[in-house]
């Protein structure tokens, strides 16, 4: 075979290479689907929407004083007395449906030892006149709250403090029955612990209704006064064309 004839060979053979292969169904049909591009337009619309939402909350936190923020800056005054309204509904309203135990037991509790055999009319008392009257002044100050009247607000920390005073005078009596062998001292250190838990929150809690008073108070002196004006903020400047 010359040369010419290799030659001829070779290039037919990289010729037969070269041609594409002929498109079955299968890659036709995928060569027809549109790509999958990412769509900028709608992606861009998320982002912006995002963003206006993130530029509107910082716009009302620049508007709220650092006095208005409580529970380490979580939630504003409003809120907090709020929410702490529905912890103490909650726990008045549960308490009040175990009201009726106390009379069954009628005092006989085995820790007592016997000392307050008898005694189930007195913490039935107590017991419903607490929760009674916590659902009352709770309801007092959320509408004191929502109709901007201080006054309002004074019953439920009165009520907050009588709290506290029972809370302390209950500590004191389980803890003298406890070492004086008249009650089981465990279960003396047990309620004890318990009261003054609730005693802590309950002063925590009386202390922010104060300052709640306080602000409400502010409030209907100065109903305009912010610390930062709409009009000075560029975040609610640039929300209000939105």
């Amino acid at each position: 075979m010359s040369k010419s004839e290799l030659h001829a060979l070779f290039s037919k053979r990289q010729q037969r290479h070269s041609e594409p292969a002929a498109l079955t169904p299968a890659r036709r049909i995928q060569l027809k689907k549109p790509l999958n591009r990412p769509n900028r337009r709608g992606d861009n619309r998320s982002f912006s929407v995002t963003r206006r939402t993130i530029t509107r909350f910082r716009s009302k936190l620049l508007l709220l004083d650092a006095d208005e923020m409580c529970l380490c800056g979580l939630l504003s005054i409003t809120h907090s007395v709020h929410l702490i309204l529905c912890i103490e509904v909650f726990f008045a309203l549960i308490l009040l449906i175990q009201s009726p135990d106390l009379l069954t037991m009628n005092g006989t509790y085995f820790y007592f030892l016997g000392f307050f055999d008898g005694g189930g009319w007195f913490f039935f008392g107590l017991h419903v006149s607490l929760c009674v009257t916590c659902l009352i002044s709770s309801a007092l100050l959320y509408i004191g709250s929502r109709c901007q009247m201080p006054f309002l607000i004074l019953p439920h920390v009165f009520w907050q403090s009588t709290f506290i005073v029972i809370s302390v005078l209950s500590i004191i009596l389980l803890m003298a029955l406890g070492f004086s062998g008249r009650m089981l001292l465990p279960s003396s250190i047990v309620l004890s612990s318990m009261m003054a838990s609730a005693g802590a929150c309950e002063m925590w809690w009386c202390l922010l209704s104060i300052a709640y008073y306080r602000h409400i108070c502010d409030k209907r002196d100065h109903p305009f006064s912010t610390s930062v004006s709409p009009d000075q903020d560029p975040l609610c400047a640039r929300d209000s064309l939105v």
